[in-house]
């Protein structure tokens, strides 16, 4: 019996050893901000605190003639050697007349095309946004926030990420954007 006891309490040291390191995803950010990184014994950002879920639905707006329909879901990834609770974003885009800009309704997690978040910083989220131009400068970090004193009214804009767009891959030039650059509203349905 003894015996038994005593390799109980080693398997129970060696468990707790290997024991993940889990944050609230809200913390990620003082990493960032510090620029320190993040230190090896965090294994898990995770939503402990129920924020994505206010996000999560579908949200529609309109903005310089197109209708935007986005939809947010929650899922848990490990891009990295940190398993994160992240908030993806699928979207279908039109112009005036209904014509389909962009679909990305159908993708996969883990295409490139599913927008999904940085970070989060205490009022808004950051995605990371590439679209089908990638090369030609349709890429950014997507700003989304909830308005005051409403859960049904989202605030959007894209801050582009600017770099040298070579003429080789883009002979037309840089490639529109299909998020406005400025604050859009949404309404979740």
């Amino acid at each position: 019996m003894k015996k038994k006891l005593f390799l109980y309490m080693i398997i129970l040291c060696i468990s707790a050893c290997k024991a993940q390191s889990v944050l609230p995803m809200e913390k990620k950010i003082d990493y960032i901000n510090a620029g320190i990184g993040i230190p090896e014994s965090i294994t898990y950002f995770k939503d402990l605190n129920g924020i994505r879920d206010k996000y999560v639905g579908t949200w529609k707006g309109t903005y310089e003639g197109k209708k935007y329909e986005l939809i947010f879901s929650k899922i848990t990834d490990k891009p990295s050697r940190i398993t994160q609770d992240r908030l993806v974003m699928r979207y279908l885009i039109k112009d005036v007349s209904g014509r389909i800009l962009e679909d990305t309704r159908a993708e996969p997690d883990n295409s490139g095309y599913v927008v999904k978040n940085y970070y989060y910083d205490k009022t808004f989220f950051v995605l990371s946004y590439g679209g089908r131009q990638f090369d030609c400068g349709q890429r950014g970090e997507l700003y989304v926030m909830l308005t005051k004193n409403s859960d049904s009214v989202m605030e959007l804009f894209l801050i582009p990420q600017r770099d040298i767009i070579l003429e080789k891959d883009c002979p037309n030039g840089a490639a529109a954007q299909l998020f406005p650059e400025v604050k859009m509203r949404l309404t979740k349905q």
